[in-house]
């Protein structure tokens, strides 16, 4: 990576440095405009934006990875579901797993043609680990435990709390939504279940993701109420490892999670000792992947997606937070 002074004064001055990162992937990675630079390709959009990310996170880590510290910070999330539902009375929040700050411009170009202006466009975050059960627990604000998002269709807390809500498996799925003054979530399970197929090996399979992603929106944003606002957010996103996007430094971090992302010790069980490569967090009995690495599971027929999830990453942690006003 070059490096010219300038920008390396900036990124490595004491201060918080996640404010600005959040800016710089949103205003500068993952735009319309560089979109449009990569001739409206989404694969080659993608393979250009993870370069920059990696250059970035390679920087960050070698010389000021203090905002490993803020990405895990104690006081996170900062905003839940339930906190949305309280300040946006009967409004919509639409969870589309796996989706990621690259999608941005292409929800922002679906809400300009459903009609719906855009009230704010920020970043939000995932648990941690970056995973759909830890989200809910943690992100939703109802009190859930580690729970799938096909178990929340009968739960009762979520029926306690006046939630009405929706559960989508394939882009294809169509449901009808009434129109009632009750706050509805809906969770769609695109496109996180696509990532998990062992054919998502590489960066071509992301147009398929991107194309899929206007019928996955009339199935869900456009079948809502038009009066309602509209949240669209996601539980986690996702790192793509192609060639050279993987931090070879921290090569068997992962052996003390037996090859996984992340992994929950038994108090009977002694957690991992502090390395580079991992994050621990101690009241949790939790050691997590920390940084750019493509593990690969320890299994007979490990998964050869490029795509993955579970670990801590800008590109894991850090989600869209999209409102949309009602129909105009």
């Amino acid at each position: 990576m070059m490096i010219n002074p300038s920008y390396l004064d900036v990124w490595t001055r004491p201060e918080p440095r996640l404010p600005r990162l959040k800016k710089w992937l949103m205003d500068e990675v993952w735009t319309a405009d560089r979109f449009h630079q990569c001739k409206d390709v989404p694969s080659e959009y993608l393979k250009s934006g993870e370069r920059l990310v990696n250059d970035m996170e390679s920087l960050l880590t070698a010389a000021a990875d203090s905002y490993f510290g803020e990405l895990t910070s104690a006081e996170r999330p900062a905003k839940t579901i339930a906190d949305f539902f309280r300040s946006n009375e009967n409004a919509c929040v639409v969870v589309l797993d796996g989706s990621s700050l690259r999608e941005l411009p292409k929800f922002l170009e679906l809400a300009q043609r459903s009609h719906r202006p855009v009230l704010e466009c920020a970043v939000g975050c995932s648990a941690i680990p970056s995973t759909t059960e830890y989200f809910i627990s943690e992100c939703l604000g109802f009190g859930l435990p580690l729970l799938g998002p096909s178990q929340l269709v009968s739960n009762r807390i979520l029926q306690g709390n006046g939630i009405r809500y929706h559960f989508f498996q394939n882009p294809n799925e169509s449901q009808h939504i009434n129109d009632v003054p009750e706050p509805t979530l809906v969770w769609h399970r695109f496109p996180d279940l696509r990532f998990m197929d062992s054919t998502a090996s590489s960066a071509d399979f992301y147009d398929g993701i991107w194309d899929n992603m206007d019928l996955v929106w009339q199935r869900t944003v456009q079948a809502l109420p038009a009066s309602r606002s509209i949240l669209v957010t996601s539980d986690h996103g996702y790192v793509f490892f192609g060639p050279g996007l993987s931090d070879r430094n921290l090569d068997r971090s992962d052996r003390p999670l037996k090859g996984k992302r992340f992994a929950e010790f038994p108090a009977e069980e002694p957690l991992p000792g502090e390395e580079p490569g991992l994050f621990i967090n101690q009241a949790k009995r939790l050691a997590v992947i920390k940084g750019r690495y493509h593990n690969k599971p320890q299994a007979p027929n490990p998964s050869q997606s490029l795509y993955r999830h579970g670990g801590l990453s800008l590109m894991e942690v850090l989600t869209p937070w999209l409102l949309l006003g009602p129909m105009e």
